[in-house]
């Protein structure tokens, strides 16, 4: 009998060491979990760092532009080494990360503004040529990452095409609307008179239901808005006309 006790003390005992031992595990496992995760938030958190606090309140957005001197002027932003480049959409090419202070590849953070559970974030990105783009990226602030983007500007010239895009942007409540521009022209190089053909298309869209809106695109809406912003300079949208250089002799725009 007492050789029985004996035996089921070891027994008891060893199940109770199983146990604590099990214990342990999962304790470990839930400590490197949550120190993973207070990491993930921490590295999130000096991400969204990067981008300045900016009043979005018809706020116009522009590529930057260079000066006589060769400095960006504008929307240039702060660069985002390759550790910052992975919280970007996972289809943006870690291969555009630039170089520490080189403005012309990259990306650049220029600034975010809050809207309900989103971080609106303005970043400038790789174009056609150069990062000219101004990017708005809807940060999602549960989850920690990007639910979508849109370009917001842009501006490139090759071989007599030319294209800019412009925007300002019109928050309500959780909602934003952005009412973008682009402007297209076209200049024969080898026209020695000096006509270009151009257009311009105007765009209104909103963030709503955690995506951009594009339905509307193409439909004139607030068009006196834009009279406003462009002045002598707006065209009706999808209007064509012919500009002459300066010193044509010709009387007619045919």
């Amino acid at each position: 009998m007492k050789y029985c006790i004996f035996l089921l003390m070891i027994v008891a005992a060893g199940c109770g060491s199983a146990t604590g031992s099990q214990q342990n595990t999962d304790s470990t496992a839930l400590n490197a979990d949550s120190l993973a995760s207070a990491d993930a938030r921490a590295r999130a958190e000096a991400f969204l760092q990067l981008f300045p606090s900016v009043n979005p309140n018809d706020l116009a957005v522009e590529s930057p532009q260079t000066d006589s001197n060769g400095v960006m002027k504008g929307m240039v932003g702060k660069w985002l080494d390759s550790s910052m480049v992975k919280f970007l959409p996972d289809n943006w090419a870690e291969g555009e990360i630039g170089v520490p202070g080189e403005l012309y590849g990259g990306y650049f953070a220029v600034g975010k503004f809050s809207m309900g559970d989103y971080e609106m974030l303005l970043l400038r990105a790789p174009g056609e040529y150069q990062s000219s783009r101004i990017q708005l990226l809807a940060w999602h602030k549960p989850t920690a990452r990007v639910k979508d983007h849109i370009m917001l500007a842009d501006e490139w010239g090759d071989a007599g095409d030319a294209q800019q895009t412009y925007s300002w942007l019109h928050p309500d409540g959780k909602e934003l609307e952005v009412r973008m521009a682009v402007l297209t022209s076209y200049q024969d190089p080898e026209d020695t008179v000096g006509r270009s053909e151009s257009s311009t298309d105007y765009a209104i869209f909103r963030f709503r239901n955690d995506a951009f809106d594009t339905t509307g695109m193409k439909q004139r809406r607030n068009e006196a808005f834009f009279r406003a912003k462009f002045k002598d300079s707006y065209q009706v949208p999808d209007s064509i006309y012919v500009e002459y250089h300066p010193n044509s002799n010709s009387d007619s725009h045919e």
